[in-house]
């Protein structure tokens, strides 16, 4: 059996060196053949030069590099996926490192399964830079990516979490039953616009491809100061709003009410989450006054990508936006 990885990477040359370094650390069960790739996704530091000193320790792996100019995950992942061969593919993020036994748990799961199992996700857990704060859970799904769902398994479906960005172990043919990433969606390494995981997982599903939660297979996210940071959180929440907008327009148009132009739903919880801010702050909980700003940035970044982008009033309302941010309290 063959395992293809996929590495897209831009411009974190170290942080790449350690997720590396974390393959040649791990056990490799014999005969799992294992093609690592690096997929350069137009990075100008020194990424190829990262490439080219470790690839001589790579003796037991393919170890190969692909460029890809196009700026976006999504375009670099689509690369990457039409250049491989084996029967498993994953893609793993340039800021993670795996497990020392998750070669050994892919292989025994894939093998003793192949004919019950599409795709497999498993545990990510946090590698801090620094000691979180105290209000750390609204932060954990989403901006850390700290996801634990227990030790044990379960079957995906609509009603549970989705599988976990860069971490998701697939049959390579589900492929040219589902297409490849929506390349209007994905990171681009200049805003917080994301998605590519969250739009895959949807075709997953609706292709009725079958995937598994397996506690086994943990990763560890690098999680940098920079992140626990209360307005860091908030623009991410409004590239979540973004990103919505975007996966309605170039893949599945919502079909439900709206209001200005925006799932109804969404406004609904967004007023009553503004109550509850508001409920509290008064009542100075730190941690709940955080969750409830969730849906409203949600909301704003959804009306923002309807209506505001490109517009005149673009420029303008990003320079109030970035002095709201910089002035607010933390």
């Amino acid at each position: 059996m063959r395992l293809d990885i996929l590495v897209p990477t831009f411009n974190r040359a170290e942080s790449l060196r350690k997720t590396l370094q974390s393959f040649l650390r791990a056990q490799v069960p014999q005969n799992f053949e294992i093609v690592i790739t690096v997929v350069d996704n137009n990075s100008t530091d020194n990424t190829k030069q990262v490439f080219d000193e470790m690839k001589p320790l790579f003796t037991n792996f393919k170890f190969e590099y692909l460029f890809e100019k196009k700026q976006g995950k999504s375009f670099a992942l689509n690369t990457g996926i039409k250049n491989i061969n084996g029967e498993i593919f994953s893609g793993i993020d340039d800021d993670v490192e795996i497990q020392s036994d998750w070669f050994v748990e892919v292989e025994k799961i894939f093998r003793e399964r192949w004919d019950e199992i599409d795709f497999v996700g498993g545990k990510m857990l946090p590698n801090w830079e620094t000691e979180p704060p105290t209000w750390i859970e609204p932060l954990k799904e989403g901006v850390i990516g700290w996801r634990d769902y227990g030790d044990e398994e379960w079957i995906y479906n609509y009603d549970t979490p989705i599988l976990t960005g860069g971490h998701g172990i697939f049959k390579t043919e589900v492929f040219k039953t589902i297409g490849l990433y929506n390349e209007y969606v994905g990171c681009d390494g200049k805003g917080f616009v994301g998605g590519e995981d969250e739009v895959l997982y949807d075709q997953l599903l609706t292709h009725r491809k079958r995937g598994i939660y397996n506690p086994k297979l943990v990763i560890y996210h690098y999680v940098p100061a920079y992140r626990l940071d209360k307005n860091y959180y908030r623009r991410w929440l409004f590239g979540v709003g973004m990103t919505r907008h975007l996966a309605h327009t170039h893949h599945k148009p919502f079909a439900g009410a709206t209001l200005f132009g925006v799932p109804r739903w969404m406004c609904r919880k967004a007023f009553s989450k503004i109550i509850e801010r508001i409920k509290y702050g008064i009542h100075k909980n730190e941690t709940a006054s955080l969750a409830a700003e969730n849906e409203p940035l949600v909301f704003a970044g959804y009306f923002y990508g309807k209506h505001l982008q490109n517009s005149w009033l673009d420029k303008p309302l990003q320079s109030v936006a970035a002095k709201l941010i910089k002035s607010h309290h933390r």
